[in-house]
């Protein structure tokens, strides 16, 4: 099958888990033997060899879009560049900034599928999240192409309807203003979310287009986050742990891992902080160290702050931005990761700790309520412990029973995380079910179903 994928991100562009996500699809799909073009803007990196270029007219002015071809992975991907295509902030510098360079995304796409259809037309185009709609609408208006698209997350804002005109589809704009993911679920032939949960959860906007909803789990690639390339890996776990505490200037105890944005919105880190709080009355804190990583709102890192100098001898806060490899490090040193988020489409940080034998304490939304099996639910194939979201003693209480576990229990819920996360969520099972859905041999999200 001949795919076209669509993406605002594509690595070594990255600014969250879209890059990892998109790209790991795009060579997923290629394994299984399919031929797979990328189309991204370029974001300024001039990555590839220039391959050629065109002019587009774009709010009233012609622009030069060249074009750069690079093969990865065995993914041929075209990175467009020229005008805003070429701005090094990806999602900026301002908003007005983001609408116009994915509009120009849009045109530029168009430009070079009619440099290619003689030689590649996709049998399917699959477009990943809102930023690729005005590609994704003129491509399914010029070349007649199925078409799939993908929400990672919602990201529920409206834009005024003069970009729709802007990008040549003005049939689309009958509003004054416009929600793109809607636009892009209402001429999408298929429509899906990364997580079961996260499907029902957002049923209100999905329900707009029943019939042709569905999901596919994310992966995770335990080929990376993996123990046994890890620089300490011949040590016992409580040494790998020791150390790591010590590192940051901690005396040793049961370890507990926060690594997230600090924002208000989705990760709850406000909620792990309240935790904290309430957890220094109970006895069992003075043997719990916490390890805070993340950087985001600065009344969230106050906040942080504020809570290591309270308790100096039980909380790090870390807000420099870590290496891939310190990270694989730390989830294979600590007991538990906390992800306390509101909401979670997917979210990857819980399946990075399971392939490295941490075990998670999450919300029980989205993707995590997905993908860890509660120890209070079903003790016998459990991967971790799972609270509602926003429940800060919920989450304390956890975190006590977390650290009184036995070791024989501990080891039980790491073997049983390790073998979830490499058997149940690879990104080989997520590609061939997305074959499935660009097939059109794919259940779908039925409300009269549960």
């Amino acid at each position: 099958m001949r795919i076209l994928i669509l993406g605002f991100e594509y690595l070594p562009v990255k600014v969250g888990g879209l890059a990892e996500a998109v790209t790991s699809i795009a060579e997923g799909l290629v394994e299984l033997g399919n031929e797979v073009v990328v189309f991204t803007p370029d974001h300024g990196r001039n990555l590839g060899e220039v391959a050629g270029s065109f002019r587009v007219l774009a709010f009233g002015e012609p622009v030069t879009v060249t074009v750069r071809k690079r093969e990865q992975n065995g993914v041929v991907v075209y990175s467009l560049g020229g005008g805003l295509l070429s701005e090094a902030d990806v999602y900026g510098p301002s908003w007005d900034d983001l609408l116009r360079k994915t509009v120009l995304f849009g045109k530029a796409s168009v430009g070079l599928m009619n440099e290619l259809i003689e030689t590649f037309k996709p049998d399917v185009i699959h477009s990943h999240d809102w930023h690729t709609v005005f590609a994704f609408g003129l491509l399914k208006k010029y070349f007649g192409i199925r078409g799939v698209f993908t929400v990672h997350r919602l990201n529920k804002a409206r834009i005024p309807g003069h970009y729709f005109h802007d990008a040549n589809l003005g049939e689309l704009a009958p509003y004054p203003d416009i929600d793109p993911e809607h636009t892009a679920g209402y001429i999408a032939d298929v429509v899906t979310t990364v997580s079961r949960s996260y499907l029902w959860e957002e049923w209100d906007f999905f329900r707009h287009f029943e019939g042709k909803v569905t999901h596919v789990f994310n992966g995770i690639d335990c080929s990376f986050w993996n123990e046994e390339l890890m620089e300490t890996k011949d040590l016992p776990r409580e040494e790998r742990r020791r150390r790591v505490l010590e590192r940051f200037g901690l005396s040793d105890g049961k370890a507990f891992m926060f690594i997230g944005r600090f924002d208000k919105a989705q990760k709850g880190v406000d909620t792990l902080l309240r935790a904290i709080e309430v957890l220094s009355a109970d006895p069992a804190f003075r043997e719990m160290r916490f390890i805070i990583i993340g950087k985001g709102h600065p009344e969230l890192e106050a906040w942080a702050k504020a809570v290591q100098n309270r308790f100096p001898e039980n909380v790090r806060v870390i807000t420099e931005l870590l290496s891939r490899e310190t990270v694989r490090e730390l989830y294979g040193s600590v007991d538990f990761v906390i992800i306390p988020s509101y909401f979670e489409p997917f979210g990857l940080v819980q399946l990075e700790a399971m392939c490295l034998g941490a075990v998670p304490i999450g919300s029980a939304v989205g993707g995590i309520n997905d993908t860890i099996i509660d120890l209070n639910s079903d003790p016998e194939n459990a991967t971790g412990l799972l609270v509602p979201p926003r429940d800060a003693f919920a989450l304390a209480r956890a975190m006590v029973l977390a650290k009184e576990l036995d070791d024989a229990t501990l080891r039980k819920l790491r073997e049983n995380g390790k073998k979830r996360a490499r058997k149940d969520f690879t990104w080989e099972n997520a590609c061939r079910r997305y074959m499935k859905v660009y097939e059109g041999a794919v259940d779908k999200a039925v409300p009269f179903l549960r």
